[in-house]
């Protein structure tokens, strides 16, 4: 699905002579000028969302293809070929191997595999093997055990989304529609397409790729023709469908096809939220994903340097009024104005639409902002405070030190100001050597930002734990998949501001351990490792990408460094 932009509404006189229409009723007056019949308008909300299926469907055959092709280099021919969709929903789980049971043996081709039998598929709080481990595994302490179970791979698929995509904290309203009976078809597949995908991704199940895959393309065709509907294209489910499409891209991402097609959902999310108009804010759930979908929106456009449009803005005061409690939620939403108009000036910046003069009053303005923003968020409700603790050694917490917090969104919303913080910064930075200041005035000016920034690093780092599941005896995330994912970009620009400190060349030396090592080194070290460990354990393998660009392979994207 791609959002092309807002089309020409003129008539087919007008549009194929290539001349601006009138749109008068009953006629245009270009027609009536020449005396032909007007054909009339359409309606172009049903035209800005482009059908990406066929293509879709045919990049999926094209890796299926590939997956063939590899399985029957390393395996015997009678290996199960790819799924198609009406095989895969009567899957056999097997603890090692597929089941031999004469029971099964009709369905021997349509086995997807775990490495632990599942023993509960109820709907509740999961159990875990290893670092993270399977959301069914069976913990033994007797040894391993031979038992299969048989269910589908719908069952598994949805059970994995709704214990480790939502939480009391996490798209809480999505659990409303676990026990429903008739559930909206194009939500269904997207929420199966993320559940496995997530599982195969920390599972390496056998076909689970290929299941999600035909899931992801069975429900992007839906959402297509849901989008063209003038009532379901409004609807909570639409939307819903559109984000989980959104987060599939970045559960299995590989390439830089997958980084374009999440910009492409975000951008039709942007649409949809238009359409919808206020209306949606009068209702817990469509506040909720008003919010969610405005902060994707949000990390698009300062990735892009793109400015957001308006109405995120417009509806600001109308969110509050709508908003029970509102003061519970203000520093979220506080952020997120600042936030937009940050990403509204560096748009300027890049298009030059304002002087460096003005640009560098607006970036200072915007950092006072943010500063009393911190100050505001620490003295107010108690739900937004954290402290620093220190815990023992571990691998999953940096320098010994984690943060506090009381509950989501309190870590993630924090690690997001600290993030823009940074890249505010860059910005100044940047036009801080535009200026006539002397050696000693600049250097004053850039060491300032390099201390900002290195405080920054040191605090991301300090509240990841908690985001990862790490963070004990303190809070941390219930939902580690889903915190995790906003985790991700503030990881990035900390492993950004420490590279800086390292310097490139030597970067490349102390990984071929021609160096000394250094805290800097070390912290950028385990900035990568906590981005690994986000796509292995976890499975967001958009965090892998993320790791490699960090150490220096483009092959995910290109115009992410900061120069």
């Amino acid at each position: 699905m791609v959002y092309r932009g807002k089309p020409s509404a003129g008539c087919d006189s007008c549009r194929k002579s290539k001349k601006r229409c009138t749109l008068e009723l009953p006629a245009c007056a270009r027609c009536v000028k020449l005396n032909k019949q007007c054909s009339g308008y359409r309606d172009t909300t049903q035209l800005q969302i482009y059908d990406e299926t066929e293509a879709v469907q045919l990049k999926a055959e094209r890796q299926q293809a590939r997956h063939a092709a590899a399985s029957s280099k390393s395996a015997p021919p009678s290996k199960p070929t790819a799924p198609t969709r009406a095989q895969i929903p009567e899957g056999v789980l097997n603890a090692a191997s597929p089941s031999t049971d004469s029971s099964s043996s009709s369905d021997e081709n349509n086995d997807i595999l775990l490495h632990n039998p599942v023993t509960d598929l109820s709907f509740g709080p999961p159990c875990s093997v290893g670092a993270y481990g399977s959301s069914y595994g069976f913990i033994s302490t007797s040894g391993p055990l031979t038992m299969t179970m048989r269910t589908t791979a719908d069952d598994i698929a949805m059970t994995h989304f709704f214990n480790r995509f939502t939480s009391a904290r996490d798209w809480e309203f999505l659990r409303g529609y676990a026990g429903r009976a008739h559930l909206d078809p194009c939500l269904e597949l997207a929420i199966r397409a993320c559940g496995m995908a997530a599982l195969d991704n920390v599972e390496e199940l056998v076909m689970g790729r290929d299941y999600a895959q035909s899931m992801y393309v069975e429900a992007l065709g839906l959402l297509n023709s849901a989008l063209r509907d003038p009532k379901r294209c409004r609807t909570d489910e639409s939307l819903i469908a559109v984000a989980m499409l959104g987060y599939y891209e970045n559960l299995t991402c590989h390439s830089k096809e997958s980084v374009t097609s999440w910009k492409a959902h975000v951008t039709g999310a942007t649409q949809l939220l238009k359409l919808r108009g206020k209306q949606q804010l009068k209702s817990d759930a469509g506040r909720t994903l008003f919010r969610l979908t405005r902060a994707q929106i949000l990390i698009q456009c300062i990735w892009g340097d793109v400015a957001p449009q308006s109405f995120l803005w417009d509806w600001e005061d109308e969110l509050e009024r709508q908003t029970v409690n509102h003061h519970l939620v203000k520093p979220a939403d506080d952020l997120a104005c600042l936030c937009y108009d940050f990403a509204c000036a560096r748009a300027s910046m890049r298009t030059k639409t304002i002087s460096d003069v003005e640009a560098a009053t607006l970036c200072s303005d915007l950092d006072c902002r943010m500063i009393q923003w911190s100050i505001d968020a620490m003295n107010g409700d108690e739900l937004w405070r954290y402290r620093e603790i220190d815990v023992q050694d571990s691998p999953h917490v940096w320098n010994g030190t984690v943060h506090a917090y009381t509950q989501q969104p309190a870590p993630s919303v924090w690690n997001t100001y600290r993030g823009v913080r940074i890249l505010l910064t860059r910005c100044q930075e940047d036009l801080c050597r535009r200026f006539g200041f002397t050696d000693a005035e600049r250097e004053e000016q850039l060491g300032y930002f390099r201390r900002i920034r290195r405080q920054m690093t040191d605090e991301i780092c300090a509240a990841v734990p908690a985001q990862l599941g790490h963070a004990s005896p303190a809070y941390t995330s219930p939902c580690v998949l889903i915190s995790a994912y906003s985790s991700i970009w503030p990881l990035f620009f900390a492993g950004n501001c420490a590279l800086e400190r390292v310097g490139s060349a030597a970067w490349v030396q102390m990984q071929n351990g021609s160096a000394q090592t250094s805290a800097a080194f070390a912290q950028t070290a385990w900035i990568i490792g906590r981005l690994e460990y986000i796509s292995k354990y976890v499975g967001m393998r958009f965090a892998g990408g993320i790791a490699d660009v960090l150490k220096g392979d483009f092959t995910i994207a290109d115009d992410l460094l900061v120069d």
